[in-house]
């Protein structure tokens, strides 16, 4: 019973040896939620990991902005911080851990005396340098410079506002043209001339200084006229006697003379800036309307950017009309506009005035005048209308001659005017003596001497002075089509189109003839008229009702009342025929220009000139009615060009800037309008911009964030988003993970992973990393049969059977005795009891290691074993050792790389009191995977 007792210890240490060697099992262990997280670490033999650092996990699009911020596997420390958006925007962990916040950092403001800014790609505006801004001019911080010909400025070393002192003794007047100032920043004269048409001050912008101690009238042009206020009364005196305009129309008429003045005084000012003159305010001037210096100053840079090689290229900041002066001279356009049937004194060809007087005082907008004259703001300026211009062609026979407020014809040479002021006729002599001229129509200087030559479409007579008509139908010369018929004309000729029989030509366009209302129709009495395309047909007529009469074709006309012998109406009343009757009015005095009678004749009604197509307003102007007369207004968007005579465009983007658009401006003709930029979309405003919510078109193949101006595609976790910005793709945690995810194989899936265990054998754990072995023996899961015993191993069982030899008996489940041996000899080498055993093992098992202990139980002084393996270790996986005179032990010194399964027979020979005594231990050794 002691011997039983002992092996059943040795059994079980053995056990217990073997499950120490392995890990520790920590299947059943819970282990605790560290929240906020960053770093854990495991000790040795601990089953729950510790947490070392807190923190925060950048999640979503926040995930790459930590990892550009050389955040490690997007996890951010408590406490620290880090910047996106080019610097615009701080992220930062809260202390203890959680979620990451941003806020946005606004720009600093740029200082008042900045004049440089610096505006990069990836952050904020930053001033470069500082100086000072005098109206919208910027001048260098610590700089000196001259603003004009005595006055010196500074500019401090920290910026501000200029300090100017003038210079001792300095003395202006003897500068003779016109200055420029300069500063050290930019000598070009482009530079900023917003202020050049104020005449009336003189700051550091203003690129030409009145010079002082003489004035502008001594100064004009030599072809120029010298005007001034006595030359304003004259002229209003000469008008009113000639036309016999009432005192009432004096306000009008000094503005349409005004007007004139200003001009004159313009091309005054242009000829004196191309004679060198020095550009002065008339001081003298009464009139109020002197522009003399601003279109010689104006007229003055043109010249100059001319002679420097400069484009003549207008600054946006030159305004009406010094942009147009400076075109005028910058381009080289010699000729100043002079007054018409003024002669040269040099030319062989004087030209012949027709009349010394206009045919009209006045033209359009000349009672607006006389509606302003009481006005507060005082007589404003009259732009003159060019006639001429607009009607071309319409006017006058020959030629049509533009003057202040109205216009007058004149014929060409060998022709004379007639009395309705615009017909022209041939001379009685067809030559007209002119001064020393003898040509008939054009005389030019050929070799220094003079010579005739005619307008196109004559030719010149063998005289060699005289002129007559081309016949260019007969000469083959004209070019009208096949069906057009050529009509010679006074030097030129036309074509009409021939039409089919019932068109006419109107306008180059074959018409239908109205044969009924012409009266070429062959529809007799009784019949009525219809007029057809190309055609006519006649229809039987009704018989005429009261107010009608047929005539001879029997056709119903009007019966005109008004004209029998005796009056129907009244004394006093006039007779108007209406169709088929009559009415009685009462007569009124005539009406004045502007207004016609009532049809009552009781009284005068306005001509509404803008509807009745009887304004002589421009193409692109506007007609406004008023009471007696009309005016002619740019449309919205257009301005008067006094030079071109006609409305241009108004270019409200330079204009005003920054005012009417929050994103881009950009100019329309007679107008504007407003866009945006990538990002936003204009509002209904037409003048704001929204931000567009690109997220709603599902830019994003997961997740889409929308900011101000653009979108951010963020993925879910387990995902990352691809260099395209747009596209998630699933992240690989098992091919990815530096240590084991889970304890046998990982299984990655879309977003995450998951832990699998081997098909048999196996269970996950409650922790789903790792994979726990099933007790088949346990739960029954087994195929052992009824003569079997089943043995779990790790990952599977064993079915195993104890089957006693021959000779012996079963004497428990696990040992056979030896019954009898014949002699002695069998009796030492014959085993005296058999006994089974099964150990289990896992192919990591640290070698060499014991397995298995054998030994006498009980032990006696004396007793000696000898132990041997003598079945089973072919392979030599397995060893014997002797631990001391009574106790072996096997042992495994070869590493079993794969599951197997062993079978060994282990011999002890027990030597005791002279003795040998034999015992066979067999054991089953189970070879299993590592641990899951």
């Amino acid at each position: 019973m002691n011997q039983k007792n002992l092996m059943l210890f040795q059994c079980v240490l053995l056990l217990c040896l073997g499950s120490c060697l392995s890990q520790r099992d920590c299947t059943s262990v819970d282990c605790p939620v560290l929240d906020y997280c960053i770093e854990e670490v495991l000790e040795k033999g601990a089953c729950c990991a510790t947490c070392v650092k807190i923190g925060c996990s950048c999640e979503g699009y926040q995930y790459y902005d930590c990892i550009h911020a050389g955040f490690r596997n997007g996890k951010v420390p408590e406490g620290e911080s880090y910047f996106v958006d080019f610097g615009s925007t701080e992220c930062s962990c809260p202390q203890g851990g959680g979620r990451i916040g941003c806020h946005f950092i606004p720009c600093p403001e740029i200082p008042p005396n900045c004049i440089a800014v610096a505006e990069p790609a990836d952050g904020c505006p930053q001033c470069e340098r500082i100086g000072c801004i005098h109206i919208n001019q910027k001048y260098e911080a610590g700089h000196s410079f001259q603003m004009d010909p005595c006055q010196v400025c500074h500019c401090p070393n920290d910026g501000g506002s200029l300090m100017c002192s003038p210079i001792p003794d300095c003395d202006s007047g003897n500068v003779k043209k016109p200055m420029i100032a300069t500063t050290t920043q930019n000598n070009d004269p482009q530079r900023d001339l917003s202020k050049l048409h104020d005449n009336k001050q003189t700051s550091p912008l203003d690129p030409f200084a009145t010079a002082k101690g003489g004035t502008a009238s001594q100064h004009t042009a030599s072809g120029g006229p010298q005007l001034g206020l006595g030359t304003v009364k004259t002229l209003t005196q000469i008008l009113t006697s000639l036309l016999g305009v009432s005192l009432s129309a004096r306000t009008a008429q000094r503005q349409c003379c005004l007007g004139s003045l200003k001009e004159s005084r313009c091309f005054s000012g242009m000829n004196a800036a191309r004679e060198g003159v020095v550009c002065e305010v008339d001081n003298n001037d009464q009139c109020g309307v002197d522009s003399f210096k601003e279109c010689c100053s104006c007229c003055s840079l043109g010249l100059r950017f001319r002679r420097e090689g400069h484009r003549c290229e207008a600054h946006q900041y030159l305004g009406y009309p010094c942009s147009h002066v400076f075109l005028t001279c910058c381009e080289g356009e010699e000729e100043v506009a002079r007054e018409e049937g003024e002669g040269d004194a040099l030319s062989p060809c004087p030209v012949v005035s027709d009349s010394p007087f206009p045919k009209e005082a006045f033209s359009i907008g000349e009672e607006e005048e006389q509606e302003r004259e009481n006005t507060v703001e005082g007589p404003p300026e009259m732009e003159d209308v060019d006639e001429c211009q607009v009607y071309q062609g319409t006017l006058c026979h020959h030629r049509c001659i533009n003057t202040p407020g109205s216009f007058r014809c004149a014929c060409y040479p060998g022709y004379v005017l007639q009395k309705d002021a615009v017909s022209c006729v041939p001379g009685k002599g067809k030559l007209l003596l002119a001064g020393n001229g003898l040509c008939m129509q054009q005389c030019s200087s050929v070799a220094g001497r003079p010579g005739c030559s005619c307008f196109p479409g004559f030719s010149l007579m063998a005289d060699g002075q005289s002129c007559e008509d081309i016949n260019e139908c007969l000469m083959s010369t004209h070019t009208c089509q096949m069906n057009e018929r050529c009509v010679n004309t006074a030097g030129s000729f036309v074509c009409q189109i021939t039409c089919s029989l019932g068109y006419q030509i109107n306008n180059d366009v074959c018409e239908d003839v109205d044969e009924c209302f012409q009266g070429t129709h062959n529809c007799g009495p009784g019949f009525e008229c219809l007029n057809s395309e190309g055609s006519f047909r006649c229809s039987a007529k009704p018989r005429c009702s009261m107010g009608f009469t047929q005539d001879t074709h029997g056709n119903c006309i009007d019966i005109d009342e008004c004209g029998v012998v005796g009056q129907p109406c009244s004394p006093g009343f006039n007779c108007i025929n209406t169709v088929g009757s009559y009415s009685c009015q009462r007569k009124i005095i005539m009406c004045s220009r502007g207004y016609h009678a009532s049809p009552d004749g009781a009284r005068c009604i306005d001509v509404d000139e803008c509807q009745s197509a009887l304004h002589r307003c421009g193409e692109g102007q506007i007609c406004h009615n008023l009471p007696g007369s009309y005016r002619c207004d740019c449309q919205t968007g257009y301005q008067y060009d006094m030079f071109r005579k006609t409305c241009v465009d108004v270019n409200e983007c330079w204009r005003y800037p920054g005012r009417l658009c929050a994103q881009t401006c950009e100019n329309t003709p007679g107008s504007y309008q407003c866009s945006c930029t990538a990002g936003f979309s204009l509002s209904r405003d037409g003048k704001n911009c929204e931000d567009v919510n690109e997220c709603l078109t599902n830019p994003c193949s997961q997740e889409c964030a929308n900011i101000y101006g653009s979108y951010q595609c963020y993925c879910r976790q387990g995902s990352y988003l691809r260099e395209d910005g747009h596209t998630c793709e699933d992240i690989d945690e098992c091919a990815q993970s530096i240590g084991h995810l889970c304890s046998f194989k990982c299984v990655n899936i879309p977003g995450s992973y998951q832990c699998a265990c081997p098909e048999y054998g196996y269970t996950m754990s409650p922790n789903g990393r790792s994979c726990s072995d099933i007790d088949e023996c346990t739960i029954g899961a087994h195929n052992c049969s009824l003569a079997e015993t089943c043995y779990n191993i790790q990952g599977g069982f064993r079915c195993l059977s104890f089957n006693c030899p021959q000779n012996y008996r079963k004497s428990s489940d696990m040992r056979c005795e030896r019954q009898s041996c014949p002699n002695l000899l069998d009796c030492q080498n014959s085993p005296l009891r058999i006994t089974y055993y099964h150990l289990s093992f896992q192919t990591n098992i640290v070698i060499p290691a014991q397995i298995f202990r054998i030994g006498p139980s009980p032990a006696y002084s004396g007793d000696n074993v000898i132990i041997s393996i003598t079945q089973g270790n072919l392979e030599n996986y397995f060893s014997t050792r002797k631990l001391n005179a009574y106790t072996g032990a096997v042992y495994m010194h070869r590493q079993v790389r794969e599951p197997r399964d062993f079978l060994i027979d282990v011999e002890m020979k027990l030597w005791r009191q002279g003795t040998f005594t034999t015992f066979l231990a067999r054991i089953y050794v189970f070879i299993t995977t590592n641990s899951l």
